[in-house]
């Protein structure tokens, strides 16, 4: 394909979603009468059903990086990939059902979940659990521009520092314009189209090949021990790295905390456990597909990364390239979407309205959030195209996030579920933790092969020493010290300390 298609893809998607948004928008308010404002812009309401909750979390939790990634892991590790990367990164959505439960309870009203950790700690913890999660968004959005960047190189020629620039613009415009109700409708339609492309390609690589080449292909294979068993310990390891990395990116990820919000009371959890199961399918059909396929089929390909999109153009020739691309544009607008308006409620939550204009009107705050969206979406492109001239892959980053992120993750959830969790141990536990999990990373990178680069510290066993010790370190600090103290924190006290974002504009109307 030419760079043309690869600009039509950009231009025809992300125009005919910003369409359908305005349209969507527009005869919302016209039948139901609802306008638009701040608290709309950042909760949907607090009004979505089971359904669009569940699509929505699929959506969301359809990186580039779960095509991209999952498919390289089959290519890899053989049969045990494609069910280390599903079941490794659909643990932690099935147990962010609990989190659901609790924050409903707990704190029905909160936009963001740093508004609950700023009442429920101090002023410390808030403001290192949003350089956490600020953090995270980060290296979640550069992951699906990245992803979606280098597909469209390698299948149309297009230049890959302009792809990483437009792809962010095309999920900004329609998200401006909607916020998160956006953001849930284009997530429903991007998961039909997804689902639709991953059967078509599915049965066409059946028909095309069939069973038998495929097997005996990878019971030649110099490594066809591990490629036709569950018991691969390379696959094991990279199970061990995926759990603890995607805690990190789950539960200190606003985007699902937002999920949660967004829901109703009822179908907050559900949405979770449905989401989930129905996510797993995803990465394990297409790693056993594209990944586990072209290595039976002796495909050759220049980095495991980009295995998906040749083994497509190898199934189904210009077509088949087309599918993959329509598949992992629906993958990346949908959860940068999410990411995006994560983000924006974050500044707009516990920046803007916390530090710099707490009595901020509605008007005000809705006019700030689309501005924050815009100008996140333009910087991530930016930071996007900066990471390639690093020569930072896809996969290092994947692996390497749960170093950076995931020692957030037991403090916030311990917060949330037990009282006795102190203000200190939360604290040192995450600060220590990351810092704990990046020495040893380092550490064990300079033992294995003498040097510090980004090849030794993206092997495997860096990169598991690193994941493990974050979460242990963390752990330990974070229940020791809670341990040792005797301070209940009463949960009953958050009542009323959630304030909506209409609700100075509704005190000056009724004046």
């Amino acid at each position: 394909m030419t760079p043309i298609v690869g600009y039509l893809v950009l231009l025809v998607f992300g125009v005919g979603f910003t369409v359908i948004t305005a349209v969507l928008h527009r005869m919302d308010l016209k039948r139901h009468g609802n306008e638009m404002t701040a608290e709309r812009f950042n909760t949907a309401g607090r009004s979505v059903g089971v359904g669009l909750a569940s699509a929505s979390i699929v959506a969301a939790w359809t990186w580039a990086a779960t095509i991209m990634m999952s498919s390289s892991t089959g290519y890899q590790y053989g049969i045990s990939g494609p069910y280390w990367y599903a079941a490794g990164a659909t643990i932690q959505i099935l147990l962010f059902a609990i989190i659901a439960i609790h924050l409903k309870r707990k704190a029905p009203q909160a936009h963001t979940f740093l508004e609950f950790i700023a009442q429920r700690f101090d002023k410390k913890n808030h403001r290192l659990m949003l350089g956490f999660a600020l953090m995270t968004n980060i290296i979640v959005t550069s992951m699906i521009i990245l992803g979606g960047a280098i597909t469209l190189n390698q299948l149309t020629g297009m230049n890959l520092y302009l792809a990483a620039f437009l792809i962010p613009l095309s999920f900004t415009i329609y998200t401006m314009i909607g916020g998160l109700k956006a953001s849930f409708i284009a997530d429903y339609l991007h998961t039909v189209i997804l689902f639709i492309v991953l059967a078509v390609l599915g049965a066409a690589i059946y028909t095309k090949f069939g069973i038998t080449p495929i097997y005996e292909g990878l019971r030649h294979l110099p490594e066809s021990k591990q490629m036709l068993t569950m018991a691969s310990i390379p696959g094991l390891m990279f199970g061990i790295i995926n759990i603890v990395g995607n805690f990190g990116t789950v539960f200190v990820d606003q985007a699902y905390w937002q999920r949660a919000i967004a829901s109703t009371d009822q179908a907050a959890s559900k949405a979770f456990i449905y989401g989930g199961l129905a996510w797993f399918s995803i990465p394990f059909a297409v790693a056993t597909i594209l990944g586990v396929s072209a290595a039976g089929l002796g495909i050759d390909v220049p980095t495991p990364d980009s295995v998906a999109p040749i083994m497509a153009s190898h199934a189904l020739g210009t077509v088949g390239s087309i599918l993959f691309l329509i598949m992992l544009f629906m993958a990346v607008t949908s959860a940068g979407s999410a990411e995006l308006t994560a983000v924006t409620n974050i500044l707009v939550t516990d920046v803007y309205r916390h530090s710099i204009n707490p009595d901020a009107d509605s008007e005000t705050l809705l006019r700030v959030s689309r501005w924050i969206t815009l100008g996140f979406g333009i910087a991530m492109g930016i930071f996007s195209i900066l990471l390639f001239y690093l020569g930072i892959s896809l996969g290092f980053v994947y692996m390497a996030m749960g170093i950076f992120v995931s020692s957030a993750v037991i403090p916030v959830a311990l917060g949330l579920m037990w009282k006795r969790t102190t203000n200190e141990g939360a604290f040192y536990g995450t600060l220590l933790g990351m810092i704990g999990g990046i020495l040893i990373w380092i550490f064990s990178a300079y033992q294995l092969t003498g040097h510090i680069n980004v090849n030794s510290l993206g092997q495997l066993y860096p990169m598991l020493f690193g994941n493990l010790a974050v979460f242990i370190i963390s752990g330990i600090i974070t229940i020791g010290h809670s341990l040792t103290s005797s301070t209940e924190f009463p949960f009953e006290s958050l009542k009323g300390k959630f304030k909506s974002f209409d609700e100075v504009t509704e005190r000056e109307e009724t004046a």
